[in-house]
């Protein structure tokens, strides 16, 4: 976190605000206050640093302070301080750092609870805490123009820096993870103050910490651009075309790249004497094609397995636009691209949310990914900024995500918009739209040996394939997003997907665009997917660039998503939905068992058919869920507990009124779980597909067939293995 300069921290750089704030000495609530950015450190009310013993027991505070006021599982905590070093011994060593703690906290501060540890403490008493709401108020304030409290704000928040956060972590631990995101979050907040100090009309006294921090942060473009205005406001414009220049050898000498989108452009308006780079003095409104667009620093979102999700807002318009990116993804790569055009327009009328899916990008790299987790990922993103409803623009590889989330929360979704993607990439199953399975695999391989090349580029781009600066963009994006294993186990993640049976509840308002002359996924499937989807648009785009960060068309493509959402009907059915329903067999149970199948369907977080009888042929729905894995969990959870029962999933259309949900879904359900035996766990072939790429172990059981519903459907078991995890 160092920036080798001591003015950033007590001062903002160019306007000389004092950061003295009511932060500065909150009210501790417990008379202690944990400090994380810089060496882990706990201050007492009273004054004076509580003494920690060794150096896990600091990684322990880490850990607790990170999230304040909540539990932490004891698996958590050993792979937050030894990762993969943990010694068979580190429950019980867990178990003397925690008593050590809590002599030295005080017992009011350290709480014990059945699943792990916390610490009873507010994110205020924390100087993260603390820091994350100074960078929003400062944030706000920047978006609503009021450049002076947000100067103050963001440079409080920064002076909360006392150096590396977290320093001395081990480099395979969850905390190192935490040491880089805290890191990033710093460093974005010292941009932003730059960027509300230029916003008041700083200029020259902002070059020197610039210069320093253009040395300690070679490749942070955002500081580059900052320095660049600051000089051109100096009246020193030869200066700043020379610090282009430099910034430019350094990223190609380097990193063999050349400066984004937003550094380009800045040097092109330095060049035509912009007179918006003069700031608030010049009292001349920027125009279209130079006018900042102000994003917010990056922010985490945390999904129900605890996996941390990278997304960014962008405008401050009165409708929401989520864009879940495809294959490659980085949050800043947007801006680097022809895609900026896209995303400029779109935060122009909208609250743009960017995001990186897990596995990708800023985002965590959990040990399995799928289109379920994918679609968790945009829930948790939609959550955490408050969005109600949104447009999805589901993109590429993200189309399945997409049409998921739209089928699964259509209360969230307020139309859907689908590029370049597919319901089912694989031949078979049905499906003669798809790619051959073994052509796929050697695909897969070749990305994965040649990762960072700019590989793939001949049939993702085949037009731009011989254009230098379209192949280095797109090794820079390679690079940036993933690592050549975390991309191979992206792609055959997707290799796995099949969605084409929610394509029928989607009931928002939909659009499809797609390049005709697409290599990578042929415009048949995006033809096969309007038909499915009730009253969805096709836009047919002249181009055979299949990848949206190269697109030759992106200024078409562009117009048409604006019209479309633009004149998208706001008002639809929500009473249909894609769910995944479990049942359990025709099987007498004692009245209190009621009681515990639904505890563990609310422990397994689904929905229970209180005084259920939903009953179709012999079985009974018992409960709906939002993920079939989360469904399997719990049938697995219930036979462990009820060996009696036989369970069965499902998932499909269902219809709701009230508390009712009834269907072809249900139907289906119902008949499935009057064929399980005692303790086993039945799942449709719909399931199946949800959950190809996931730990559950499926095993083929059987054909069966429905009533009322044409053909044989396959069925599936539960293998012992996903049983042998279950509590």
């Amino acid at each position: 976190m160092a920036t080798g300069s001591e003015p950033t921290r007590g001062w903002s750089g160019g306007g000389r605000v004092p950061v003295e704030s009511r932060w500065s000495q909150p009210p501790y609530r417990r008379g202690v206050r944990v400090n994380l950015l810089g060496p882990v450190r706990v201050d007492r009310a009273e004054g004076g640093e509580v003494l920690l013993g060794a150096a896990k027991e600091r990684s322990l505070v880490a850990a607790l302070a990170l999230r304040p006021g909540s539990v932490m599982a004891v698996d958590v905590l050993i792979d937050a301080i030894w990762g993969e070093t943990a010694p068979p011994s580190a429950r019980k060593t867990l178990q003397t750092y925690v008593s050590n703690l809590r002599r030295a906290l005080g017992p009011d501060v350290v709480a014990t609870h059945p699943s792990g540890y916390s610490l009873r403490l507010r994110p205020e008493d924390t100087d993260v805490g603390c820091f994350r709401v100074l960078v929003r108020e400062g944030e706000q304030a920047l978006r609503a123009g009021r450049a002076g409290p947000a100067r103050e704000a963001l440079a409080a928040a920064v002076a909360l820096g006392r150096g590396q956060p977290l320093p001395g972590v081990g480099r395979h631990t969850g905390l190192a993870a935490e040491a880089v995101r805290l890191e990033e979050e710093f460093l974005t907040a010292l941009e932003t103050r730059v960027e509300a100090d230029l916003a008041a009309g700083s200029g020259a006294e902002l070059v020197g910490e610039l210069e320093i921090l253009v040395r300690d942060h070679p490749f942070r473009e955002r500081l580059w651009s900052h320095l660049l205005v600051a000089l051109y406001r100096s009246g020193r414009q030869a200066d700043a075309l020379a610090a282009y220049q430099r910034a430019r050898r350094l990223l190609r000498d380097e990193l063999g790249l050349e400066p984004g989108g937003e550094l380009q452009r800045l040097e092109r308006a330095i060049l035509g004497h912009d007179p918006s780079l003069l700031g608030p003095a010049a009292e001349v409104e920027a125009t279209p094609q130079t006018a900042e667009v102000r994003r917010s620093p990056v922010r985490y979102a945390v999904t129900p397995d605890g996996t941390h999700v990278a997304y960014q807002i962008v405008g401050n318009g009165p409708l929401d636009v989520l864009a879940i990116p495809g294959f490659v993804s980085h949050l800043d790569m947007w801006w680097d691209s022809p895609t900026d055009h896209l995303v400029r327009k779109l935060a122009s009328f909208s609250r743009l949310i960017l995001f990186d899916k897990r596995g990708m990008g800023l985002s965590d790299r959990p040990g399995n990914v799928d289109v379920e987790h994918w679609v968790e990922d945009s829930v948790a993103v939609l959550d955490a900024v408050g969005s109600e409803r949104a447009v999805i623009l589901g993109i590429s590889a993200a189309v399945p995500t997409a049409i998921l989330l739209a089928a699964m929360y259509p209360q969230k979704v307020s139309s859907l918009i689908l590029y370049g993607g597919f319901a089912r990439l694989i031949a078979g199953d049905g499906n003669d739209l798809g790619l051959d399975p073994a052509a796929v695999d050697g695909f897969v391989r070749h990305m994965e040996a040649n990762w960072g090349t700019g590989v793939g580029i001949s049939s993702l781009a085949p037009s731009r394939a011989r254009d230098p600066a379209a192949r280095e963009y797109w090794a820079r994006l390679q690079t940036r997003s993933a690592s050549p294993g975390a991309a191979a186990k992206f792609l055959r993640a997707l290799t796995d997907i099949d969605v084409r049976h929610a394509l029928t509840t989607i009931s928002s308002p939909t659009l499809i665009l797609h390049a005709n002359r697409d290599q990578n996924v042929p415009i048949a499937a995006a033809r096969a997917m309007r038909d499915q989807i009730k009253g969805a648009e096709l836009i047919e785009l002249d181009s055979d660039i299949h990848l949206i960060w190269l697109s030759d068309v992106i200024d078409e493509a562009t117009r048409h998503i604006a019209d479309f959402i633009s004149r998208a009907i706001r008002t639809r059915d929500a009473d249909r939905a894609l769910a995944t329903i479990l049942a359990v067999g025709p099987v007498r149970l004692a009245p209190h068992h009621d009681a515990v199948i639904d505890s563990i369907v609310e422990r397994s977080r689904g929905t229970a058919f209180r005084g259920a009888t939903l009953a179709s042929f012999d079985g009974v729905a018992r409960a709906s869920f939002d993920g079939a894995a989360r469904a399997v969990r719990c049938a697995v959870a219930l036979v462990s507990g009820l060996p009696r029962i036989g369970v069965a999933v499902h998932s499909g259309e269902c219809e709701t009124s009230g508390e009712q949900v009834r269907g072809v879904a249900v139907d289906i359900a119902t008949q499935l779980a009057a064929t399980a035996e005692p303790g086993q766990v039945l799942v449709s072939q719909t399931v199946r597909d949800l959950l190809l790429g996931s730990a559950i172990d499926l095993r083929p059981h059987r054909q069966q067939s429905f009533k009322d519903v044409p053909g044989e459907w396959e069925v599936f078991s539960v293998g012992s293995a996903s049983r042998a995890g279950e509590p």
